[in-house]
């Protein structure tokens, strides 16, 4: 008898070893690179997610694709950048499209997804068995729909892929006056399923960030109102960590934390000017956390990657075959201690916005330069999107009046620059264009060429007016709007 229980425990554990790995992605909702304390924010703001960070493998320059909500959804779900998977704004892929959904439904998953559902269209690319909204500001009840995802794929008897998205720090940020008029807004018309839930105020639980406190990035500019809006901001930095301890005490709670890979990382950089919706280094910085059982020790990985890589990755550590045509790679051979190609730099887009207007960035990037094209840049220009809104632009518009070194960086934001190139090392908030600097002209020649070839490599929309502003001819750009609009 001892024979048969011995045989039989054998039996099970072997089943248990094939049985694939779960996944568990979660993102934050603009979420500046450093913000959280594993990146070095003094201020210590997620010592939840911050834990996690000591257990995982750290890409600390990852950018993605583009900093914007649904393209970016969009580009790390698909592996492609957003002129090769249809959603260059806020519009879906093109049917067809295969995403992370799609391919892990097909390798037998049970795929949720929890919250900014609206962004990842169409529904064929996103055939979710279980959906929620309503919880992305809710740290109790994203909680509750973790669990629920892993309670409904244990009794459909499958491994479970859940995308679990935090909508922290997504403006209406936590304690300011656009959050207190959309609650107001909210309560008015009762209604509870929003992707934009402004979420439970956790009072007695979270102690509001104060002015006094905030460590100011150095792109923005030291304004009492700017002051005031990060100190909101990184409150809101505290309800996501909050978020995050409940997702992740629903998983240890389901037993099956031993078996599931975890992925953390931001959509893009936070909703302030010069950050989120264009192609500056703090719109586009997106660090990445990875944990998967037998991965080995925790690494911090300082090549440049792109979100396009996550889906490459993914698979590969799950041994599930990739579709062809992506445009990321997997980042298992950096792991392995191998070497790859074109890992000292890193291509970023803008297309259309939030309002639905076209704003064409593009930009290359490595650890000490940086070289952009803003096809839509000229004197008369008005740049315009949601990362604008609140007390921060504003303040920043106000004391231009006076101040000519904030006019200056205002006219950089809403004018742009067809061509700007930036001297990292001396200049990390890119303020001071060089382009024009003939110290720089040998790295200047090989960055144009740099961003040339990935714009004819992925067929780039904007390849003409770049070979025309190569050229410093006028480029043929006209202010367009699409038509399709959505928030965030």
């Amino acid at each position: 008898m001892r024979l048969v229980f011995f045989l039989l425990a054998l039996a099970s554990a072997a089943l248990a070893a094939e049985r694939p790995l779960n996944v568990l992605f979660i993102t934050a909702d603009d979420m500046n690179a450093d913000s959280p304390g594993w990146m070095g924010n003094p201020l210590k703001l997620t010592p939840n997610l911050d834990a996690f960070a000591g257990t995982a493998h750290q890409f600390v320059n990852n950018h993605v694709s583009a900093p914007i909500c649904q393209p970016s959804r969009s580009a790390f779900m698909s592996g492609r950048v957003p002129h090769r998977n249809g959603a260059l704004g806020f519009e879906p892929m093109r049917e067809g499209t295969p995403s992370l959904v799609t391919v892990l439904r097909g390798a037998g998953y049970f795929a949720a997804g929890i919250n900014k559902l609206p962004h990842m269209m169409p529904e064929t690319s996103f055939p979710w068995d279980a959906k929620f909204m309503g919880s992305g500001k809710n740290p109790e009840l994203i909680g509750r729909h973790t669990r629920d995802s892993i309670a409904a794929a244990k009794r459909a008897g499958k491994p479970f892929f859940i995308n679990c998205n935090i909508t922290d720090p997504h403006r209406p940020f936590y304690g300011s006056e656009q959050g207190a008029a959309r609650k107001q807004k909210k309560a008015a018309k009762k209604n509870a399923d929003s992707d934009t839930e402004v979420g439970e105020d956790v009072e007695g639980i979270l102690e509001p960030v104060k002015p006094a406190e905030v460590h100011l990035p150095n792109f923005l500019e030291e304004i009492p109102d700017v002051r005031r809006e990060i100190a909101q901001y990184y409150s809101s930095i505290k309800r996501l960590d909050l978020s995050v301890a409940q997702i992740m005490k629903a998983l240890a709670d389901s037993g099956e934390a031993a078996r599931t890979i975890v992925i953390f990382m931001s959509d893009h950089g936070m909703s302030f000017p010069f950050s989120k919706a264009t192609v500056y280094f703090n719109g586009t910085r997106s660090p990445v956390l990875l944990r998967w059982p037998g991965m080995g020790a925790p690494q911090r990985r300082e090549e440049f990657v792109s979100s396009v890589d996550l889906m490459p990755t993914l698979l590969e550590v799950l041994k599930v075959p990739a579709p062809a045509g992506l445009d990321g790679r997997s980042w298992l051979p950096l792991l392995r201690g191998e070497k790859q190609p074109g890992r000292d730099h890193v291509f970023t887009n803008v297309n259309s916005v939030s309002s639905g207007i076209y704003f064409p960035q593009r930009c290359v990037r490595n650890a000490t330069r940086a070289l952009m094209f803003h096809a839509w840049a000229s004197p008369t220009a008005s740049f315009k999107v949601e990362a604008m809104n609140g007390l921060s632009y504003a303040a920043m518009a106000e004391a231009a009046k006076t101040d000519p070194r904030i006019k200056g960086r205002v006219d950089q934001l809403i004018h742009g620059n067809v061509l700007a190139f930036y001297d990292l090392t001396k200049d990390g908030s890119e303020r001071r264009n060089e382009i024009d600097n003939p110290a720089f002209a040998a790295e200047i020649a090989t960055m144009k060429q740099q961003l040339l070839g990935y714009m004819e490599r992925t067929q780039d929309p904007q390849l003409e007016n770049y070979r025309k502003a190569l050229a410093g001819q006028p480029l043929n750009f006209k202010m367009e709007r699409l038509n399709r609009k959505k928030g965030g």
